[in-house]
């Protein structure tokens, strides 16, 4: 059983504390809103939150427990004689070091990465010598986190036991190469989920939605202006909306399953030559889609149908709602994550 943890560091999003890394023989990280010595602080999570909310600036207060829990963890939980690696950018290598000094602050070379350990350096391996899934563990976007899922691969690699010999290589065969697809499918649609519930809920969802179907090729405008109870968006594929079939939708941002009697009630506003449109960030009951299937100009779209939607239709959505949903195209394995 290994008598030390794992971590991983980024030394800034431009890599601005590498020569402190590779140079000074230091671990350096940022986070300036607390821009003093927090050793004095008690060690407690809640100080460390108090330190950040105090100098929060324009930051979003959510940001907080997270920023003071990565610099708690600097200070408090690497322990000398933990591991760590450092993911370089600068020429793809991973660093594998040994923690060697308690936390000091130190903002005399480079203040803008005050709060620092020492490290002794190890190993240094190329990035093509871990699987994808390792790979994909060091990818997470805090500064500092605990390496967990795959800690068996980067000790076996960097300090492989007594007569272990050579580790097969990765290159031919990397099974973790689907898990990786696969987690990034759901990364993403997870991301999308929040985003709806979070900044759509309510009234924005309505606009947004009349917006989507906008990138679908449909005319839509939502109806909330109107007051045209029950119907909160109508698309249609003629310019004037005067050509059947007219697509009457309901958008519920709701969290638990939406019943048959709510699903009928929506139904019965929509004429037998329209289309009925139910949308909802959550579920549906057994019997609401039972009634829905016996209805041919009626369709329902749960949560996980509404964000793939989005996904398909994203570049033609309005910059607005693209800055709410941030999303970036990235070339990923061609691995179908089903496998």
């Amino acid at each position: 059983m290994m008598s030390y943890r794992v971590w991983a560091i980024r030394a800034g999003g431009e890599s601005e504390a590498d020569p402190l890394f590779i140079e000074g023989g230091l671990l350096a990280v940022s986070f300036l809103s607390v821009n003093r010595d927090v050793s004095a602080l008690p060690a407690q999570r809640a100080a460390f939150k108090d330190a950040f909310a105090e100098g929060v600036g324009d930051r979003k207060p959510g940001a907080i427990p997270i920023q003071a829990g990565q610099l708690f963890r600097f200070v408090h939980e690497m322990k000398i004689g933990d591991r760590v690696i450092y993911p370089r950018k600068i020429d793809r290598t991973l660093l594998w070091g040994e923690i060697s000094t308690p936390y000091l602050y130190d903002p005399s070379t480079n203040p803008d990465f005050p709060h620092r350990r020492g490290v002794r350096w190890l190993k240094s391996l190329g990035r093509d010598e871990f699987s994808q899934g390792a790979l994909y563990e060091l990818g997470a976007t805090l500064t500092i986190f605990e390496i967990r899922n795959f800690i068996g691969e980067f000790v076996r690699r960097f300090e492989p036991p007594a007569g272990a010999g050579e580790f097969a290589s990765v290159l031919a065969e990397d099974d973790t190469q689907a898990v990786v697809a696969r987690d990034i499918v759901e990364t993403t649609k997870d991301f999308i989920s929040k985003k709806l519930k979070s900044e759509l809920k309510g009234a924005p969802m309505e606009p947004f939605v009349a917006d989507l179907f906008r990138a679908m090729g449909y005319n839509a405008h939502a109806t909330r202006a109107s007051r045209d109870d029950g119907i909160d968006v109508i698309a249609h594929r003629d310019e004037l909306g005067i050509e059947p079939p007219i697509l009457k939708i309901q958008v519920k941002a709701h969290e638990a399953n939406i019943g048959a009697d709510l699903v009928k009630s929506f139904y019965a506003m929509i004429h037998e030559r329209n289309v009925g449109i139910f949308i909802t960030t959550g579920g549906y009951t057994a019997a609401a889609r039972d009634f829905a299937r016996s209805k041919a100009n009626f369709r329902l779209i749960d949560g996980a149908e509404f964000v793939s939607l989005i996904e398909k239709y994203y570049d033609g959505l309005d910059p607005k709602f693209r800055k709410i949903i941030p999303l970036r195209r990235l070339l990923v394995p061609d691995v179908d994550p089903e496998d």
